[in-house]
């Protein structure tokens, strides 16, 4: 029988809702594109990431009843956990089931895995699959975690450091603390933002005014000396990245972008040293010239530290990619696979 697209009155409606027009918008996407006889039985599942996690508990809590609120509305599939808040690990976890399935790992026996980098907002994850038994026995707690997946368990290194995405370290370098404006709306001077640079960012809804440091010495140098006080015993440093491919998403790959490393739409590689090279130069043009970004040189110069702390040599090669097989490289496939495959588990009997 011929799928006839329902009427409009046939659709249960959504309540008005002023905070939640873009899950609105989702919405209608999925009755486009679900057929109509399949919305019963098709999971709506909402997970919010660390820019919800950075916000005061009571805040984050009224957004998420809110969204479900909405969900309960639509006609899909809604359990008691469709809507939550993801904890740093689980984020990670997905990005590399995500990027592990596109590239074959997980569907060819005895295929190697790959890592995963991903830069956010408000934190960065790094995971991958120990093979050495150093890396298993040195591990802090907290940074190995089981994944059942596909019939299988991985034991993953994935660690998400919540804070240092890199929205939150710009204000961390600035001086400015998360989620508060600056006291009496005073300015916030950084050593990495451009001699004589005046201006205002926003953040978290709260608007900061901020300035560059007139000081003696050389602009990558204060900055780099900046940024290290900030990432100080902070990351976790394994030895064993030296040796794992790596994918790095995001942030990573907007700033690959902007200094000129890879194509905007075909993505590439670089090797870590490509990001301090980079922050040299930009930090150097910025002491003569304002710069079409008054963060690159700063948002270059964290990259690269960063990723030494967590351990990559210079020479370590990176790729950088939005889309595997034509597919978007984010978390949100590997956290559907995931859900799904729970959701068997869960049918399945008990032996």
């Amino acid at each position: 029988m011929p799928w006839v697209p329902p009427t409009k009155e046939s659709i249960p409606q959504n309540p008005q809702n002023p905070s939640t027009p873009g899950i609105q918008e989702l919405l209608n996407v999925a009755k486009r594109d679900v057929p109509y006889e399949l919305w019963k039985v098709t999971p709506l599942v909402l997970k919010a990431t660390a820019g919800l996690r950075l916000l005061p508990g009571e805040k984050a809590q009224k957004l998420l009843q809110n969204v479900k609120e909405v969900f309960k509305a639509s006609p899909f599939l809604v359990g008691d956990d469709c809507v939550s808040i993801m904890n740093g690990t689980d984020e990670g976890v997905s990005a590399w089931i995500t990027v592990n399935f596109l590239t074959g790992s997980l569907r060819t026996p005895g295929k190697g895995s790959v890592g995963m980098l991903d830069l956010g907002g408000g934190s960065t994850q790094i995971t991958f699959l120990p093979r050495l038994q150093g890396t298993l026995q040195t591990s802090p707690p907290g940074y190995l975690t089981s994944l059942q997946m596909f019939n299988r368990t991985y034991k993953l290194y994935s660690y998400s450091y919540l804070g240092l995405g890199l929205m939150s370290a710009r204000l961390a370098v600035l001086g400015g603390e998360e989620g508060k404006p600056a006291e009496g709306g005073e300015e916030l001077v950084s050593p990495c933002l451009s001699p004589g640079f005046e201006g205002e960012w926003e953040h978290a809804k709260i608007t900061y005014r901020i300035s560059g440091q007139k000081a003696a010495g050389s602009l990558y140098q204060l900055c780099a000396s900046r940024v290290s006080e900030i990432l100080r015993n902070k990351v976790h440093r394994t030895e064993e990245v030296k040796g794992v491919d790596f994918y790095a998403f995001s942030y990573y790959y907007d700033l690959a972008v902007n200094a000129g490393f890879i194509d905007v739409e075909k993505g590439g590689s670089l090797v870590v040293g490509d990001f301090e090279i980079a922050a040299k130069y930009v930090c150097r043009t910025a002491e003569t010239q304002p710069l079409r970004s008054p963060f690159l040189c700063l948002d270059l110069t964290y990259v690269s530290s960063l990723l030494q702390e967590l351990g990559f040599p210079g020479d370590k090669v990176l790729k950088l990619a939005r889309k595997i097989n034509n597919v978007e490289t984010s978390w949100a496939l590997g956290a559907t696979f995931h859900y799904i495959d729970s959701l068997s588990r869960r049918r399945s009997p008990a032996p």
